[in-house]
């Protein structure tokens, strides 16, 4: 930017938005307080301050005073919608933040934050500073000129002259015009009904101004643009001043005021503690001496025979693997480290193959002592992320045994509702920064696999991941024991690892040549759905914009409900489908885009993702990834898989079983509503399931006031959606949008369901009182789910974590059931000398692949162990089924 001293300029009330949205993660401190918009505001501004080093700096608010625009037009941003609650809670916090930082702000009764900062810039370009402009918003643009530029910190962006043309088609000068001719729906600013940004912007090019524009009217060419021209043109002087930023705000302008100082340390170390920014506390703390480390790379015989003989006389040691895949079933071993002792780790390289790498042991030779090592039964073995390196290791022929904790479970267990990488559970328990993998690999198209690593860079870094996970295992078992989650921890999570791993080694064939002809078959239904959905249109476009599908329904069709995002309007599948009882084209492009996703993500990707190895698909189940406690899985997700659609159906026939085998699936019956009924006690529902009724047939009669006889199938459909609905904890508005019923109607479902089992009712209550009061859940086996929001002052955020405190009891409490189901069906397998592979769970099922004269053994057995799982006072049933392929078997 040259010699001139550089002011930055920070348009502090847009980012009170732009720090609460980018922050996707709901953060709040342990008593419910939220704090994103904090977090997003203090990294935001450490950012500007760190990376920026401004010579000056200040903050432009708004106040809360109606503004002279106000004044001239009266509904300007009178349909703004109220601030959410959950953000102006925090703005006290956002004050107390700029202050912590030493930053000065501006704020003005009347006038805009806008006005305040293009007072600013043209009072700065004009003393000869370099000013910047820190916002996003698209109206600042106009403020651009030679010695001030716009600087997009979220992006990472500089906006110059340049750039305002590349964007608008017009230079900053112009962009006014382009406002006053298209309107700001966000400000309310009406402009020229008919006149979007691409008319706005060529009516600007081809006639210099909105006055212009104006005296144009009737040369345009286009009736009804002439028309609206010459009827809305005091409309549009209007719009344009409403839209141009003042340059004369009646303020000083002191520079020497708003030179950047340092922060202070103090304010913001009292503001970071009360909100509990552990990170950005860390990081303003004084510097603590690092622990020792010392990290041996082992490459003779000497050392490796010293490193087997400390970790053989361990009373338990961290395990790492470095490979050249992050699929454990097509990884190469490149390397393992080793720690017994926090600050002291190995690294053993065996497969570094670049130019000038050492000599390294060669596996074969040391893999007698490693198997021996890494097998004993009374050294325990800890990892993060264990299971990979379990694979990794069998794939070898070392089957790593027993696990002592998986560390990254643990945390998982702690904070359902956190991340648990290694290097972020090491920054938020240990202060410790890692090595990351991109600073030892590269990232992109300069990626390298971890065998061209040099072996001492990747001593520092893979001996740092179990010196770390050593550490870890150390602090998080004593914290399991205080939460009372210890017992969930050694009996349900980490036996359950040696069963998910069983699971993904052994994997599933799938039919090639059948996903082939189904490829085909859904590539001509989606070209019809295509054809159909043009005809809807009335003109060819493309279904698969978002901007084109959004303009043809709430501009050419003007369906109501019209939301807008950054990018144009809301098309998501809960709009599409409320809009879909109004016009024929919503809903046509929810089943195209059904059919579009089922093709790409399943139909055409399951046969590339066929092992060359095995002939088979290994997925991998996630234990750290649903708050509930759930399973999901991934590469591929298998239980996203629809169960109703027939392409659901064909797809999952594509599963088979090889010759002489079958496939068998055992799921769980209602297993959600039989905990609802256990633990609510409710009478009616327990006597449906001791007497083996149709639990939804009976909610329908009770509803619908008739007796059992006289239900309908429609009235089943409806008390089953009422039945699972009232476990989510769904609203009469999302039970009207499931069943395309009025409102009212769906209340008095709803109503209805709880006046004849009220103890249901009384019981979710219970559910939420006690979250206010603890901050979470808990299910059947002591898991817990912190819910944070449960008080908040923002209604739909409180709903939604009332919902998850209802929910989570019934679906945390099916998972854990499942579970333990697996593990003790794991352990029978084992033991009884079984041939059959248990190789799927997709939420309540399970899926085995059996030889078929072992069957009816196998059907028996699970059926015994899943239902004796754990004692209810209701009993648990298991549908048992067996065919030549999972859509049979289903």
């Amino acid at each position: 930017m040259g010699d001139r001293p550089v002011f930055y300029i920070i348009d502090g009330a847009g980012y009170f938005y732009r720090a609460y949205f980018a922050i996707k993660q709901r953060l709040a401190t342990a008593s419910g307080l939220p704090t994103n918009a904090v977090y997003g505001y203090a990294m935001m501004l450490k950012k500007i301050v760190r990376e920026k080093n401004p010579d000056y700096l200040v903050i432009a608010l708004d106040s809360r005073e109606k503004t002279f625009r106000h004044e001239m037009y009266t509904e300007y941003k009178a349909h703004r919608p109220e601030m959410p609650d959950d953000l102006s809670a925090q703005l006290p916090y956002i004050d107390r933040l700029i202050e912590g930082f030493n930053i000065p702000s501006i704020r003005m009764p009347g006038w805009e934050a806008d006005d305040i900062i293009g007072t600013l810039a043209q009072k700065g370009a004009a003393a000869g500073l370099e000013v910047v402009i820190v916002t996003s918003d698209k109206d600042m643009t106009q403020l651009v000129r030679p010695g001030v530029t716009i600087y997009d910190s979220m992006k990472d962006r500089v906006i110059g002259e340049a750039e305002v043309i590349e964007k608008f088609g017009v230079p900053p000068g112009k962009v006014v015009d382009v406002l006053g001719l298209m309107g700001d729906t966000s400000d309310n600013i009406p402009g020229v009904p008919g006149v979007g940004e691409k008319t706005a912007t060529a009516l600007v090019r081809q006639y210099g101004s909105v006055e212009g524009v104006l005296n144009a009217a009737g040369k345009t060419g286009k009736k009804k643009l002439d028309e609206n021209l010459k009827e809305y043109a005091d409309q549009a002087r209007l719009s344009k001043q409403l839209a141009t930023i003042a340059l004369d705000a009646p303020f000083e302008f002191a520079p020497e005021s708003w030179k950047y100082h340092e922060p202070d340390i103090e304010k913001l170390r009292a503001l970071y503690g009360e909100l509990e920014f552990t990170s950005l506390l860390k990081e303003i703390e004084p510097e603590k001496p690092r622990p020792k480390r010392d990290y041996t790379c082992v490459l003779d015989n000497a050392a490796f025979a010293a490193m087997i003989k400390e970790m053989e006389g361990s009373g338990g040691f961290a395990v790492d693997t470095e490979t050249t895949s992050t699929d454990p079933m097509s990884a190469t071993l490149v390397g393992v480290s080793f720690c017994a002792k926090e600050g002291f780790a190995y690294y053993l390289p065996l497969r570094h193959s670049y130019d000038g790498a050492p000599q390294q042991l060669a596996l074969e030779h040391i893999k007698p002592a490693l198997k021996t090592l890494l097998e004993n039964a009374n050294i325990p073995k800890y990892g993060h992320n264990i299971k990979y390196d379990m694979i990794v290791l069998a794939n070898e022929g070392i089957y790593v045994n027993p696990i002592g904790m998986d560390t990254m479970a643990a945390s998982y267990l702690l904070n359902p509702g956190g991340r648990h990488s290694l290097s972020t559970v090491s920054a938020e328990r240990l202060g410790e920064k890692m090595i990351e993998y991109a600073e030892v690999c590269g990232s992109g198209a300069k990626q390298i696999t971890f065998d061209k690593v040099d072996v001492l860079r990747a001593t520092e870094y893979s001996a740092e991941d179990a010196d770390m996970t050593m550490r870890l295992a150390g602090l998080l078992r004593p914290e399991l024991e205080r939460e009372r989650l210890l017992k969930l921890m050694d009996e349900v999570e980490t036996p359950l690892i040696q069963v998910l791993m069983d699971m993904e080694m052994e994997g599933v064939m799938v039919d090639s040549a059948a996903l082939a002809g189904l490829s085909v078959t859904l590539g001509d239904d989606i070209k019809y759905f295509e054809e159909k959905i043009r005809a809807a249109a009335g003109e060819d476009f493309n279904p698969n914009s978002p901007k084109q599908l959004g303009e043809l329904l709430f501009e050419k069709f003007k369906l109501p409900g019209a939301k807008k995002t950054k990018t144009g309007y809301s098309t998501d599948q809960d709009t599409l489908e409320e809009l879909s009882a109004l016009h024929p084209l919503p809903g046509l492009v929810v089943e195209y885009r059904q059919l579009a996703k089922l093709k790409s993500t399943y139909v055409d990707a399951l046969p590339r993702m066929i092992n060359k190895r095995t002939g088979r698909i290994h997925t991998s189940f996630n234990q750290t990834v649903a708050a509930t406690g759930r399973l999901s899985s991934s590469d591929p997700n298998l239980q996203n898989i629809p169960i109703r659609t027939e392409a659901g159906k064909k797809i999952r026939a594509a599963f088979i079983a090889p010759e002489g085998r079958v496939i068998v699936s055992a799921d769980y019956s209602q297993i959600e509503l039989r905990l609802l009924a256990h633990f609510s006690g409710e009478a009616g529902l327990i006597e449906s399931f001791r007497h083996g009724e149709d639990v939804h047939a009976r909610t329908a009669a009770e509803i619908f006031g008739v007796a059992q006889g006289f239900v309908t199938t429609d009235m089943r459909r409806v008390a089953k959606t009422v039945n699972f609905g009232v476990i989510y904890g769904q609203t009469s508005f999302g039970l009207a949008r499931e069943l395309k019923i009025p409102k009212g109607e769906a209340q008095r479902y709803i109503d209805g369901y709880f006046k004849r089992l009220p103890a249901v009712r009384r019981y979710m209550d219970e559910l939420v009182n006690n979250a206010r009061k603890t901050g979470y859940v808990e299910t059947i086996l002591g898991r817990r789910r912190k819910l944070p929001d449960i008080n908040s002052t923002n209604r739909a955020v409180r709903q939604f974590a009332e919902r998850n405190a209802v929910n989570t009891p019934m679906q945390g409490s099916a998972a854990d059931i499942i579970k333990l189901a697996m593990i003790a069906v794991h352990k029978e397998l084992a033991d009884g000398e079984y041939a059959s592979r248990m190789i799927l769970q997709v939420h309540d099922e399970l899926v085995f692949e059996c030889p078929e004269n072992e069957s009816a053994k196998l059907c028996a057995m699970v059926k015994e162990k899943m239902e004796g799982a754990v004692t209810l006072s209701i009993p648990l049933t298991v549908e048992v089924k067996q065919g030549k392929n999972w859509g049979e078997a289903h």
